[in-house]
């Protein structure tokens, strides 16, 4: 029993993991850091992960039973006669669109550049592309009676699992890193509102950034470096990302700051008036 419940966790979190690794790359990759070096945590992954999936779940589950009620609000307000109607219309309108969003998806494919303005697209095409054709066959049943026999329909139906998966897999990768990517320009705008950052070191940390200000502390000062005009992004596994207040993607320049005793962060509303003392 238990084994049962073990083995679809451990892949669902294997999942989450993967999926926001895609977000942490995305993220990191936008201010130019690889995110390996923040040293993030599972909880940070699953954060993340979280993220990216919120919003393909919920469209999938309101998909799903969107179709489910209204196929069963159809066959309970039509008659026999225009029930059947529409099931013969519904087999060549599945199989083409079947045929028309696998194309989609395989050119997204061959030509990475011609949706790439539409991060999932691809992989959902594909997803629902497949899952068309078996629909239509199973519509096609029911209107004529004809069964296929247990062990094509098992098949069929593995294939055609097997091809949604990939499917799926591949948009909601595709859609995870969209969402880190849109989530690092949020926070790249949002950086003259973000709180500031002062950073106190024992020893000159070498900071030369544009907007960023090295002032001199006292010689008996426990500090002896003080740098202003940064903002904290994130700190995990002891390191810190920061920025500076006028940091932009062309040619700014971010600053990794491992945590150490020599180090002391002290943080303020952006744009309070501090003095400049150690």
């Amino acid at each position: 029993m238990f084994s049962s419940i073990l083995a679809p966790t451990t892949v669902l979190t294997a999942l989450l993991f993967y999926f926001g690794t895609q977000h942490a790359n995305a993220f990191c990759g936008w201010f130019g850091v690889h995110y390996s070096v923040l040293g993030l945590s599972v909880s940070d992954y699953l954060i993340r992960a979280g993220d990216g999936m919120t919003v393909p779940i919920t469209v999938v589950a309101a998909v799903g039973l969107g179709v489910l009620w209204a196929h069963r609000l159809l066959e309970a307000r039509l008659s026999p006669r225009a029930w059947r109607t529409l099931l013969r219309r519904a087999v060549p309108v599945l199989s083409v669109a079947g045929v028309a969003l696998v194309g989609l998806g395989l050119a997204g494919l061959v030509v990475p550049a011609l949706l790439y303005r539409f991060p999932g697209l691809p992989g959902l095409c594909l997803a629902v592309g497949f899952l068309c054709f078996p629909l239509a066959d199973r519509v096609h049943q029911a209107r004529t009676g004809r069964h296929r026999s247990a062990t094509g329909a098992v098949v069929q139906w593995t294939f055609t699992f097997v091809l949604v998966t990939v499917g799926a897999f591949w948009a909601v990768t595709d859609y995870s890193a969209a969402v880190g990517e849109l989530r690092a320009y949020e926070y790249e705008v949002a950086l003259p509102k973000t709180p500031d950052t002062v950073v106190f070191s024992e020893k000159d940390l070498g900071v030369r950034a544009r907007g960023v200000v090295m002032s001199p502390c006292a010689p008996d000062a426990q500090y002896r470096f003080r740098y202003d005009g940064l903002v904290l992004v994130l700190q995990s596994g002891g390191t810190s990302l920061l920025l500076p207040r006028e940091w932009n993607r062309a040619d700014g320049t971010a600053v990794l700051l491992p945590g150490s005793a020599g180090t002391r962060l002290e943080f303020a509303p952006a744009g309070t008036v501090r003095d400049r003392v150690c």
